[in-house]
């Protein structure tokens, strides 16, 4: 790790860590500061009969053997044949018909993973099966006549099965008809309604804003992947309700949002929840947060379209912009901050190679002279004009490449994670053990969600 003070320059480090990227800056009243970044078979039966004989099974001779001694009796002894006494007769009776039985077709979506099986019986086994009617995406296997696949038009479907048995015996069947309903969806708009994210200490889940499917159970599953987010301490999403459970435990002023993942015959969709921490340390700096139009908003999380056929940009704009404020700073004020950004497909691409990095909080402004057309310059003291400093005032931004098949059509989540430090003494904030040893426990937890267009 690097630190770095200068009374009239900003300077920059960074320390990385699994999934998360730490920064750190200091800077004064004439402190010009740049932010930096990093990425973050079978059976039967055998009979056997023995029969002790000089002759061949089937026919009955007379022995009459003699012995020695004129006194023994003369003895007869007569063979058996090994015809049984309890043989059956056989008819030739026809076996009974063949027939088909579709069963109840469940429904199908799609995209959804579909099986049913129907059945057959009578006439001679074994059974070759066909059908007609099928959407596309489902086959009929010919041998055990299931039905499955994926389907990949909605609609209601007319379907036939036909059963030839071993000696050529037909049977058919007309099915109820198939239903196959629209692809599982997530309402985006519906939930952006009700606000960016489920949020813990309501009464809904992602359930309420499913649309489509084949009705069939969902469950739901918290992935903790990239662009997940960060399930927050005390919490969980149960996995049948996908409701919020727990308290939270975090001791972080702010909000958290991750993403939980509905599953249902094999698709998934995602949507992003939401729980926030009210409380500050008792010494910690005020900080107001404005964004997306909205004033004092700040535990609110951020809500972000963007296209999923472009780089990955969050220029900030002045939009989100929070200001820290420790109450008295002095004549002269020193800041430094240090933040941590949950992994995303952000931080990709040429961004990394960028002398700005790929996130930063001081505000990014358009400059032609630059390869990516804009720069990060210092951010300001406040007030802005005038004396005593009492804080100051800092953005969000990020830069990515075009994101990965994965995320173009569902949202994740960017979360950031940042402690401040506000002194009149430039050593007090100077590197990341001073901030977090002089910033009075001053932290702030802010998500940023995205979702495609």
């Amino acid at each position: 790790m690097r630190l770095f003070a200068s009374e009239g320059r900003g300077r920059r480090g960074r320390l990385s860590g699994p999934g998360w990227t730490w920064m750190f800056v200091l800077g004064a009243s004439a402190l010009s500061t740049a932010c930096s970044d990093d990425d973050a078979a079978g059976g039967g039966s055998y009979v056997a009969s023995a029969t002790q004989t000089t002759e061949p099974p089937g026919t009955t001779t007379d022995v009459n053997p003699t012995t020695s001694s004129t006194d023994a009796p003369t003895t007869t002894t007569t063979a058996t044949t090994d015809t049984p006494t309890d043989a059956t007769a056989t008819t030739d009776e026809p076996p009974p018909a063949l027939v088909v039985d579709c069963g109840m077709l469940p429904k199908g979506a799609q995209g959804a993973e579909y099986q049913h099986q129907p059945t057959a019986s009578g006439g001679v086994p074994k059974y070759a099966w066909s059908a007609s009617g099928l959407p596309d995406g489902l086959a009929i296997n010919p041998n055990s006549g299931e039905i499955s696949g994926v389907p990949t038009t909605p609609g209601e479907y007319t379907v036939e099965l036909t059963v030839t048995d071993l000696e050529d015996n037909v049977a058919m069947a007309s099915c109820p008809a198939l239903t196959v309903g629209d692809m599982l969806k997530v309402d985006y708009d519906a939930l952006a309604a009700d606000g960016p994210c489920v949020a813990a200490g309501g009464d809904k889940s992602i359930l309420d804003y499913i649309t489509g499917g084949d009705g069939s159970p969902i469950t739901c599953a918290t992935p903790g992947g990239t662009g997940d987010g960060k399930v927050p301490a005390g919490l969980g999403v149960d996995a049948q309700s996908c409701a919020i459970t727990g308290t939270i435990g975090e001791s972080r002023y702010g909000n958290w949002a991750w993403i939980v993942a509905a599953e249902q015959s094999g698709v998934k969709v995602y949507a992003p929840y939401c729980a926030k921490q009210t409380q500050q340390a008792p010494k910690a700096y005020a900080i107001v947060g404005n964004h997306s139009g909205q004033m004092n908003n700040a535990l609110v999380p951020m809500l972000v379209d963007f296209d999923p056929d472009q780089p990955l940009r969050f220029d900030g704009d002045a939009d989100p912009r929070f200001e820290v404020k420790k109450g008295t700073c002095g004549d002269s004020c020193f800041f430094g901050f240090l933040y941590r950004v949950s992994m995303s497909p952000f931080g990709t691409g040429e961004c990394k190679s960028d002398k700005d990095g790929c996130f930063g909080l001081c505000p990014l402004v358009a400059d032609g002279n630059e390869p990516d057309g804009d720069k990060a310059i210092q951010c300001s003291l406040l007030p802005l004009m005038g004396t005593p400093k009492i804080g100051f005032a800092h953005e969000m931004w990020a830069k990515g490449d075009v994101p990965a098949e994965e995320f173009k059509t569902r949202p994740f989540v960017v979360q950031w994670s940042i402690d401040y430090c506000l002194s009149n003494a430039a050593t007090d904030c100077q590197g990341k053990d001073a901030i977090l040893a002089n910033g009075d426990n001053s932290s702030f937890e802010f998500p940023v969600i995205f979702r495609p267009q």
